[in-house]
């Protein structure tokens, strides 16, 4: 797969491509963006590029050592990942990085590790990695991606060559979703609405459950099935996925908010759900709306601060009830 494969990222791919047509890599990148833009799929080519026994600016794809770093199996190329029910990259991970480095590669030219979720390593790991930033390894690349870029020390951000990710344009996730999935432009145009941007959630709603997962969490807090909120399936999600369903609760209050005050379902994030918002709409005036979406952000900022998630979604239900 060439780096214009990676859909609306065209800088990113191209300063890339300049680094190895040039033979001036830096030794850590800092990819920064929204989740689902790229990123992963952009240092996966990148770390072919610098290995690909063609030796040519895009991988061939085909070579023994490209088809192992696309399975994974490659000895020299490795992902770091956040684990543990709190999703967070612990010490321990990047001590193991850290002992792989000081090995020679095995068969690549350039060692690769990529750190996927770099804004989600604790303050212990973080230090960890800062003095492996400040005396890097020989012939490694280390590429860090991360979408909350003010989660990171600055001390780590300016040791790296950052790299800057966008959302996606609505018309080009729709023009990818027609030609991958063969769906209708009117399906497509919602699922691209609803994706705000991000190709890797458009690619979930159709093959995941983002859409059942968006319309649970919203019946939950609109029509509870139960006096209280205990118990709910919410309450043993790992973070990310709290944070991911109170987005679409946000969002929904939001075109809440924006039909009840223009009345035009164009304007909607929800395309498939304008009957329902403009139903529910009028339940709420525009003073309680913008009440419940601030009380969503604020139940986010306390879990993302690792408090109980049971306790930030009642008092949350408390706001918006």
């Amino acid at each position: 797969m060439s780096f214009n494969k990676v859909i609306g990222q065209d800088l990113a791919a191209d300063l890339l491509k300049k680094a190895i047509e040039d033979n001036r890599l830096a030794h850590a990148y800092l990819f920064i963006g929204p989740e689902g833009v790229g990123k992963s799929l952009l240092a996966g080519i990148f770390a072919k590029a610098l290995n690909c026994e063609k030796k040519e600016t895009s991988p061939c794809e085909e070579c023994i050592s490209c088809k192992k770093i696309s399975s994974g199996i490659h000895p020299d190329v490795a992902t770091i990942l956040p684990e543990g029910k709190s999703l967070r990259i612990g010490i321990d991970s990047i001590r193991k990085m850290e002992a792989s480095m000081s090995l020679k590669p095995y068969e690549a030219r350039t060692k690769v590790f990529i750190i996927d979720g770099a804004d989600s390593m604790t303050e212990e790991s973080a230090n960890s990695l800062l003095k492996t930033l400040e005396e890097p390894p020989k012939d490694t690349v280390m590429i860090l991606l991360a979408s909350n870029l003010f989660k990171m020390q600055p001390t780590i951000i300016s040791r790296c060559q950052k790299v800057l990710f966008h959302p996606l344009s609505e018309r080009s996730i729709m023009k990818e979703l027609v030609e991958r999935y063969g769906l209708d432009e009117k399906k497509a145009l919602c699922i691209a609405r609803f994706s705000e941007g991000r190709l890797g959630k458009a690619v979930e709603v159709i093959e995941g459950r983002a859409l059942e997962d968006r319309n649970r969490i919203i019946d939950d807090f609109l029509s509870p099935k139960q006096a209280g909120y205990e118990d709910t399936w919410l309450y043993g999600e790992p973070r990310d996925k709290v944070n991911e369903a109170l987005n679409a609760l946000a969002v929904y209050f939001r075109d809440l908010l924006v039909f009840g005050l223009s009345g035009d379902e164009k304007l909607l994030v929800n395309l498939d759900k304008a009957a329902d918002i403009a139903r529910d709409s009028a339940k709420f005036s525009a003073e309680k709306l913008e009440a419940i979406i601030s009380s969503i952000a604020a139940a986010q900022e306390e879990i993302r601060r690792n408090a109980n998630i049971k306790i930030a979604l009642s008092f949350m239900r408390l706001n918006i009830t």
